[in-house]
């Protein structure tokens, strides 16, 4: 897709990082709610399905910024993102709001689509909303729901996945001497943030945390417990339970 002119500001994400460890640091949980109930739930066939369905309807849309006819998209776009699962049709506004791409540009509009996206579970959206609400980005600055943000976008995949891997480092002795007192530790608070995290609502972690249960990563193997996890992931917007939790189900059948 061709989308030109786009801003994004890597300072912005580094200093996301002030709010979100003072927020940490002092034991806090967010009392921000994500709020999407076009939401199929927590059952993966009909989340997958309805996602084949919008996927099928955004392929002329695509066809159409290819072709760079933005004008005739956007109208197109927002028929799509009144489904609120449809990220890709909300984030795809921001941007063009944001670049003045088919429309003028609109920093307060761009938000609007960018905040739909991020509630429906994109990574991408959530970078944005959350830079924006740092700063000031169509939007009032609020430090508090920039913290929120970077800990649904964020936090998981860079921080708390470091740790993971950095145990799996120590344990195999591979890049460093072997030390499974550091693997454990490494691994142990992976999990502690994961849990921390999912008492805020965040579908990555509460997806981790089912893939531990799962394949029992630093924690005894139950498949119970991974099904339900993965299925509160799915219920908190985060697609990737969606096909994790449909090979869970053919695996016990």
């Amino acid at each position: 897709m061709s989308i030109k002119n786009f801003k994004f500001s890597a300072i912005g994400i580094m200093l996301m990082l002030f709010p979100f460890t003072q927020a940490f640091a002092q034991g806090s949980t967010s009392p921000i709610v994500i709020s999407n109930p076009a939401n199929p739930g927590s059952v993966a066939d009909a989340y997958l399905s309805h996602a084949r369905a919008i996927r099928k309807a955004d392929a002329p849309i695509i066809h159409l910024l290819n072709q760079d006819a933005y004008a005739q998209a956007v109208p197109l776009l927002k028929k799509a993102a009144a489904d609120k699962d449809d990220f890709w049709a909300a984030d795809t506004l921001g941007h063009l709001y944001q670049a003045g791409l088919g429309v003028s540009a609109n920093p307060q509009t761009a938000f609007h689509w960018y905040l739909q996206a991020a509630e429906a579970g994109d990574r991408f959206a959530q970078r944005q909303v959350a830079n924006a609400y740092l700063n000031g980005w169509g939007v009032t600055c609020n430090p508090q729901q920039a913290a929120f943000w970077f800990r649904q976008g964020l936090m998981v995949p860079q921080v708390v996945n470091a740790d993971f891997w950095l145990g799996k480092t120590y344990a195999a002795g591979k890049l460093m001497p072997k030390s499974l007192s550091k693997a454990a530790w490494y691994e142990g608070r992976s999990l502690a943030l994961l849990k921390q995290l999912d008492v805020e609502q965040v579908g990555a972690a509460a997806y981790d945390l089912g893939i531990a249960y799962w394949h029992g990563y630093g924690v005894k193997k139950d498949a119970h417990q991974a099904e339900q996890y993965l299925r509160r992931a799915l219920a908190e917007h985060y697609p990737p339970a969606a096909a994790a939790l449909q090979h869970l189900e053919e695996k016990n059948t």
